[in-house]
């Protein structure tokens, strides 16, 4: 789920001796790294915002995962992206971590500290809540708000690189109203009720059966399909269920009123998690992330709408955490850096060059 704690920095060791002044800052390289409850992006770019390696693995959240997984991931994915990179060249590092508090609290700091010292990096490394990251992913402004909606959900107002106020991001079991989870869930609910007769008919049904079951033949009689849904559901982990989202999203898109009225109370709960924090200020930025709300889809659209009216100024869209995480590990070694720096960043983030300058 998102994360929203102050900004830590994990132990590691003390950056070697560099020049004085801004040459160590414009001649050196910086790593950004996105760990979430999703997936590992590692980001490597100059720090006049050129991106040389990227690299990718899976979740890294260690309130999900075991230490040693979420250990193994941000590894693999730092890895890929420093790709021929010297380690030591870095001279500035900054993760955006879901559950940031194991990277600073209890016995899992030691390990996933552990982690940039068996890199080879040798800067310090400023671990900060993925909202952080989110927010700076789509503005070079050091403070507004951000909205997130992926697998969790999550309204933040961030100052520089920590979280100052936030609404909701309480997990899937308790909160995460709206989000790709609470979604999936919901479909599932009105799998049941279209099968035992609670409900009307749906096209979820056949959708998330087929998804849920696989390559497996959907059984055909009724109690078949209701124990199939069941034991798919509990044979999984709980979080999985935001997989099925997409499929609501589709199915409101092809009409179906079930589908349409979890669309509107997703939409009409993330609303009232964005507007709990952000102002109608239209100069203050107002960050969407997340992809229930940056992909095409009737969710993000409506959002948008509804935002742009509340808010007064359209709102902007993040690009991939990484981007955002780098944007801030220049941004701490040169406090006035550019804001082209940030759009080169953005722009690169989908294609990698072949070397630095």
């Amino acid at each position: 789920m998102p994360s929203a704690s102050p900004a830590a920095s994990a132990p590691t060791p003390a950056a070697p001796s560099a020049p004085a002044g801004r040459d160590r800052t414009r001649t050196g390289v910086v790593l950004g790294v996105e760990a979430g409850s999703t997936l590992v992006e590692a980001v490597v770019a100059t720090v006049e915002g050129q991106v040389i390696g990227r690299g990718r693995t899976g979740l890294a959240n260690p309130t999900a995962l075991p230490i040693p997984d979420v250990v193994a991931h941000l590894s693999d994915a730092v890895g890929q992206a420093l790709g021929t990179v010297a380690p030591a060249s870095v001279a500035g590092v900054v993760v955006g971590a879901a559950g940031i508090l194991r990277y600073s609290r209890g016995s899992s700091a030691e390990a996933l500290a552990k982690t940039w010292v068996d890199a080879g990096l040798t800067c310090p490394v400023l671990v900060v809540a993925d909202a952080v990251t989110a927010f700076a992913a789509g503005t070079p402004r050091p403070s507004g708000s951000v909205l997130i909606a992926g697998v969790g959900s999550i309204a933040a107002r961030v100052e520089g690189e920590e979280v100052t106020a936030r609404i909701d991001g309480n997990g899937w079991l308790v909160g995460d109203d709206g989000s790709g989870f609470w979604i999936g869930r919901q479909a599932v609910r009105a799998v049941f009720a279209a099968l035992d007769g609670r409900g009307e008919p749906t096209l979820l049904a056949s959708a998330v059966l087929g998804t849920v079951t696989g390559d497996d033949v959907v059984p055909q009689s009724t109690e078949e399909q209701i124990a199939a849904l069941r034991d798919a559901v509990y044979d999984g982990p709980p979080i999985a269920l935001a997989a099925l989202a997409p499929l609501v999203s589709a199915a409101a898109t092809a009409g179906d009123r079930v589908a349409q009225r979890i669309v509107d109370r997703a939409v009409s709960h993330l609303m009232a998690t964005a507007t709990a924090l952000t102002t109608n200020d239209p100069d203050e930025p107002l960050v969407l992330a997340g992809s229930l709300l940056t992909a095409p889809g009737p969710i993000g659209a409506e959002v948008q709408r509804r935002l742009a009216e509340h808010h007064g100024g359209t709102p902007l869209f993040a690009a991939p955490g990484a981007v955002g995480a780098a944007w801030l590990a220049a941004r701490v070694l040169d406090p006035e850096i550019d804001a082209g720096v940030h759009e080169r960043l953005a722009a690169g983030a989908g294609t990698v060059a072949t070397g630095a300058e």
